[in-house]
């Protein structure tokens, strides 16, 4: 029997846009680790092969010998690509033996179909005020969703606009906020392989679509472009075209709303809200398509787009991902840690430690501290402050009193030459436990050190009801879309205390307990590469040393 197109899904089903003013799209780039001693981290970006739009709507394929971040002031877009894709096989036969094909005219082909034959609807919303207040009259974006046929090449600009049906709109009417564009892409014939650099590893020939987010703007009404007394223009005056009597200007966001400092207010010590919002949206696209010469089979599928701020530090990798959101839903712990071998398990704790340190060393531990850092009471206190310790208040968190923190590691004041004296602590040690040898023997020296520290999944502690204010409980200071602390997620976690139980040493008979030091062990791979490289350059011929 011949394979036809069972179902349709479009790749990836999720994606990330990011907010820039200029008019050219961010070139694709990868995380790969570093081999240089210098960088400060493991994690560098190295560029990909991207896709230049040409005029008539296909892509040409291009790999960068750079990356290039912004155009002046301007920083570049994240614009994703999607793909559609089929899953083929006989008619009746079992889904596991179905395989993944790119959707292309002539897949579409045998099947009586068509480009014409695909309709791409988007449904783009921003809903940050409605949400804030409770009310769906706030809501803007597209009224109707925008829809497109597959042969149609020109992009088509995403307008936010108020509900249509409503009495007070915040959008007046005729007006409309950019929240971006869609456009598909024309298909061209797949060269043939070996003739150009790319046809292994690009497909020009799949049906794709591009969506690119808007520059990144505010709107508000006329009384947020007035200098005043309280505060300068909040917004260009160009932009300041919403009704103030909409129901946004001078309302509080309600109590339940977290974080509830993300919006503008009319005065700095105000909760009523200045009424700006921004051009940011979550996107709802479906693909449909019908197939047969009269559509005997109409087939769906369906991706979501969610368009944020620029990523200020693109080489840093988060230890908490939308990934690691997604991997803690699909299935347990248990099941993952199962399916590890004892070598994949250091490698993806080693990972998520790299990653923590790459999250440490853009943050201002100090100032975190200083702004979030809880004032600690009875058994939270140490008896005595750790000695030669000089951070201000020892008994705010992480403080000299804090009976969390090492007692036998004191932290210097605040200097000239080291103006962040307990973030670049925190650094050295995050740096330090980012190898997989050094976290062992740390595990091996402090039993239990680690399971003290590390919050537990979505766990708040007395007086972090808010997490305006929270204890040294890793990670520290910082907190989640609802204010609450920040954690790991649920898998990562258990597969953290799975490996720390794992390399744990059996607890010896008190008689055998002695201070004798640690054995030595040997280098990370990537330690040991770092060391090599040093030596090189130290042995560098000409090399002069002023040190």
């Amino acid at each position: 029997m011949p394979l036809t197109i069972q179902s349709i899904f479009i790749d990836p089903p999720i994606a990330i846009a990011r907010l820039g003013g200029s008019t050219v799209p961010q070139d694709a780039y990868c995380w790969i680790e570093s081999v240089n001693p210098r960088t400060d981290g493991e994690t560098v970006i190295a560029p990909a092969w991207s896709l230049d739009v040409l005029p008539d709507g296909s892509v040409e394929p291009r790999l960068p010998s750079t990356i290039r971040l912004r155009d002046g002031d301007l920083i570049r877009p994240v614009a994703p690509f999607f793909e559609v894709w089929a899953l083929v096989g006989e008619d009746g036969s079992p889904a596991s033996t179905w395989r993944e094909v790119p959707v292309t005219p002539v897949l579409l082909a045998k099947e009586g179909a068509a480009e014409s034959s695909i309709t791409i609807r988007v449904d783009a919303k921003n809903r940050k005020a409605a949400r804030r207040v409770n009310d769906a009259n706030l809501v803007f974006g597209t009224f109707p969703a925008v829809s497109m046929r597959g042969d149609e090449h020109t992009p088509a600009v995403l307008r936010g606009v108020s509900p249509p049906v409503i009495a007070s709109p915040m959008i007046p009417r005729g007006r409309s906020i950019p929240l971006g564009s869609l456009q598909i892409m024309r298909s061209r014939r797949q060269p043939a392989d070996g003739t150009t650099a790319w046809t292994k590893d690009v497909n020009v020939e799949v049906i794709r679509f591009r969506f690119t987010p808007a520059q990144g703007r505010f709107y508000g009404p006329p009384e947020a472009a007035r200098n005043t007394a309280q505060r300068p223009p909040a917004i260009e005056v160009s932009e300041a075209f919403l009704d103030s009597a909409a129901g946004w200007f001078g309302r509080a966001a309600g109590a339940a709303v977290q974080p509830s400092d993300t919006y503008d207010t009319v005065q700095p010590s105000s909760t009523r809200s200045l009424g700006i919002v921004d051009d940011t949206c979550e996107a709802r696209i479906e693909v449909t398509v019908a197939l047969g010469a009269r559509a005997r089979r109409v087939l769906t599928a369906h991706a979501n787009v969610f368009v944020g701020p620029p990523d200020f530090a693109p080489d840093r990798r988060p230890f908490l991902s939308l990934a690691d959101e997604l991997n803690d839903r699909v299935a347990g712990a248990a099941g993952r840690d199962a399916a590890l071998s004892a070598s994949d398990h250091d490698h993806w704790v080693e990972d998520l430690f790299e990653r923590i340190y790459e999250t440490v060393s853009l943050l201002n531990v100090d100032f975190y501290r200083r702004a979030r850092g809880l004032e600690l009471t009875g058994d939270r206190l140490a008896r005595a402050s750790i000695p030669n310790d000089e951070l201000p208040q020892p008994r705010q968190a992480m403080g000299g009193r804090d009976a969390l923190r090492n007692p036998d590691v004191a932290v210097g004041a605040a200097s000239d030459t080291e103006p962040l004296p307990l973030s670049e602590h925190a650094r050295t040690r995050h740096r330090a436990l980012s190898d997989i040898y050094s976290l062992r023997e740390f595990i091996t020296l402090r039993p239990g050190r680690l399971e003290a520290l590390i919050r537990r999944p979505f766990e708040v502690e007395e007086g972090e009801q808010r997490g305006d204010r929270t204890t040294m409980r890793m990670p520290p200071f910082m907190r989640q879309s609802n204010a609450l602390p920040l954690t790991l997620s649920g898998w990562q976690y258990e597969l953290v205390m799975a490996w720390v139980r794992a390399v744990s040493p059996a607890a010896p008979p008190a008689a055998a307990i002695a201070p004798t030091p640690p054995t030595p062990r040997p280098m990370s791979r990537a330690a040991a590469e770092r060391r090599t490289a040093v030596i090189a350059r130290l042995d560098r011929p000409g090399r002069r040393d002023d040190t």
